[in-house]
């Protein structure tokens, strides 16, 4: 437990150090792209670890230690087996200078933009309950770590929620580009997914080797093979592979990993080193997070919530310092979501809605365009901000629940984008109001059926 100035100095430190960070990021574009672009594209795919897998899958695996895995063999599958798929996606978003899921998907199908509002809409809702899990990672790990608990949640929450919305303004959103790329940010990305993953990946072999004599050691010891045979039936497996599913699904149509994994790509050829470290990336995350959970669940029980275990097994032998690197590691997996996550929603919502309204009541001829660019630039700064207040918004109002759960709420609704996709690049018979239909019903099923409960809307 640590006194709030230094949990609140550490945070401060850590902000400053990114804005530092995109700065340099930007300022040496030029130097990094010729050097390091592959590599810095390979990390940034990271941002699809959030809060969920540094914190929430240790949670899940302390009680169910099969169930967190669809959340990684998903992508590693698709990045095997549908690699050319991903690659196709990416060779028609370049080629036409596409900014956003959205943008594809009205393209492929007679540049629709009713289409496009409404993949916007289904995208905006989809990722609040994503943005409020993160608000809620962040909040979270600051109240169990603090000595005195003088700060509500609702303060941190608001403080964390306007910082990130700097950031993001500053660094993801300083110019009005076709290619809507942003090298600053991209450089900070890259270095939050080596922070969360040294931190995940220092707690797991403390753990494991400090703790325990081995991995083998904490199945031992947990009884891992009787939990192991009881987990083994028909429902339970049914379940795995229900979410593998809605996993693959979600990965291809979530706004962020479409952002870092297709508009900000420069040049094709950068994609063949992420395809070899992403899935190793996921693998460290997939294969120390049942030793965390089990070992969580020897040591700690229930004297802390499940999924603080990350945080909280380090102090049991007085590593500070690595208890504080986790801390670390649980704001980089979440901030780094939320500023990814604002910045390509802001643009989908001024490219496909609000850009256009203004275009048509702006008299083309008597347009100042400068004033008129300054005028678009600011609307999308204000729209990032809305879009991060309006998760705030869900963490203050949804019901308490854990980690884990938000998370899997958050996917449901992206997963009704992606047969839209598959649609329009192998079946070519696909109508237009085929693909309303899909999109519609699912997205009002998942609303309410998944998405408005998180309210209290039927207790």
């Amino acid at each position: 437990m640590f006194p709030n100035w230094q949990l609140v100095l550490l945070s401060l430190a850590y902000i400053g150090l990114l804005f530092l960070i995109a700065f340099l990021g930007d300022k040496y574009r030029y130097q990094l792209a010729k050097k390091g672009q592959s590599l810095i594209y390979a990390l940034t795919l990271g941002v699809y670890c959030t809060s969920w897998s540094f914190l929430g899958t240790t949670g899940q695996a302390s009680s169910n230690f099969l169930s967190h895995l669809p959340i990684y063999i998903g992508p590693i599958l698709l990045f095997i087996f549908a690699c050319p798929f991903i690659q196709r996606i990416i060779r028609v978003s370049l080629k036409l200078n596409l900014t956003s899921i959205a943008d594809l998907l009205a393209a492929r199908f007679g540049k629709s933009h009713n289409l496009a509002i409404i993949v916007t809409i289904v995208a905006l809702v989809g990722t609040m309950p994503y943005i409020a899990l993160q608000l809620k990672a962040m909040v979270y790990s600051f109240q169990q770590l603090q000595v005195d608990q003088s700060f509500n949640s609702w303060h941190i929450g608001l403080v964390v929620s306007l910082v990130l919305a700097g950031f993001t303004v500053l660094f993801g959103i300083r110019h009005i580009d076709v290619t809507e790329r942003h090298p600053g940010v991209m450089f900070a990305i890259a270095f939050e997914s080596l922070v969360k993953l040294f931190a995940f990946l220092a707690v797991g072999l403390f753990v494991c080797f400090s703790l325990f004599d081995s991995p083998v050691d904490i199945w031992r010891q947990a009884n891992a093979n009787v939990l192991l045979d009881q987990q083994l039936n028909v429902d339970q497996m049914a379940a795995m592979v229900a979410m593998l599913v809605i996993v693959m699904a979600a990965f291809l149509s979530l706004p962020r990993q479409f952002q870092v994994m297709v508009v900000e790509l420069k040049d094709q050829r950068d994609t063949w080193l992420s395809r070899r470290v992403f899935p190793i990336y996921l693998l460290v995350f997939a294969f120390f997070a049942a030793p965390l959970g089990l070992a969580g669940h020897l040591l700690l029980a229930d004297s802390v919530p499940s999924d603080a275990y990350v945080l909280f097994l380090p102090s049991l032998a007085d590593q500070t310092w690595l208890t504080l690197f986790a801390f670390l590691g649980a704001v980089s997996a979440a901030s780094s979501m939320v500023i990814i996550s604002s910045i390509a929603l802001s643009t989908m919502l001024s490219n496909e809605i609000v850009f256009p309204l203004l275009y048509r009541r702006q008299k083309v001829a008597q347009t100042d365009y400068d004033n008129f660019r300054k005028r678009l630039l600011n609307i999308r700064k204000l729209l990032a901000l809305l879009v991060i207040m309006l998760g705030y918004g869900v963490f203050i109002m949804a019901s308490p629940d854990t980690l884990s759960s938000l998370g899997e709420v958050a996917f449901g609704a992206f997963a009704q984008l992606t047969p839209a996709l598959i649609a329009a690049f192998y079946w070519r018979r696909a109508s237009l109001m085929g693909v309303y239909a899909g999109i519609l019903v699912g997205f009002i099923l998942w609303m309410s059926l998944n998405f408005l409960p998180q309210f209290g809307l039927y207790s």
